[in-house]
């Protein structure tokens, strides 16, 4: 005779439910928080590509434009995102470090895109920058809210990948 309390204790240990309802609001929530991180997105775009093309204009040299223009966008992107989109209450300490080494990424991958595309093919500096920027959206949503903001830090433990988590 079971009253369902060993399934009910399991998919809490999971993080999943027998409730249909629980799994409704669960999705319901998906594209709320898309939507907030592609709101904070395009403010963080504006923070990082306006900072960026100021520094351009006044002939500071890319790479230096772009370390300014990514700590100044990282800080407004972590703050907001910590705790307008994920609402996040994880370890801070981990998150912080997380969303320090993707930036670090971040910023290897638009210098090198910046140094390289202009110079081999003749591109424009602000047109790459929005090209890498484009980039690092892409990969950017996905560790956000499974990694960096996650609650769920078994899944961190556990073999994650970013190429086989889902993206929405």
């Amino acid at each position: 005779m079971s009253d369902g309390t060993g399934r009910q204790a399991m998919a809490a240990q999971s993080g999943t439910s027998d409730n249909p309802k629980s799994s409704n609001q669960e999705s319901s929530k998906k594209p709320k928080t898309l939507g907030k991180y592609l709101l904070v997105s395009a403010t963080q775009t504006i923070v990082e590509f306006g900072s960026f093309t100021l520094l351009h204009v006044l002939s500071v040299p890319s790479a230096i434009a772009n370390g300014v223009a990514i700590v100044l966008s990282a800080s407004y992107n972590f703050l907001m995102n910590r705790n307008v989109t994920f609402k996040s209450s994880s370890n801070f300490g981990r998150s912080v470090a997380l969303f320090m080494l993707l930036w670090v990424w971040n910023y290897l991958f638009g210098s090198i895109m910046l140094a390289w595309l202009p110079s081999a093919f003749g591109w424009n500096a602000v047109l790459v920058k929005f090209l890498t920027m484009a980039c690092q959206f892409a990969w950017g949503y996905p560790l956000c809210k499974e990694v960096i903001f996650s609650l769920n830090l078994q899944a961190c433990q556990s073999g994650w990948h970013p190429m086989t988590a889902p993206y929405v």
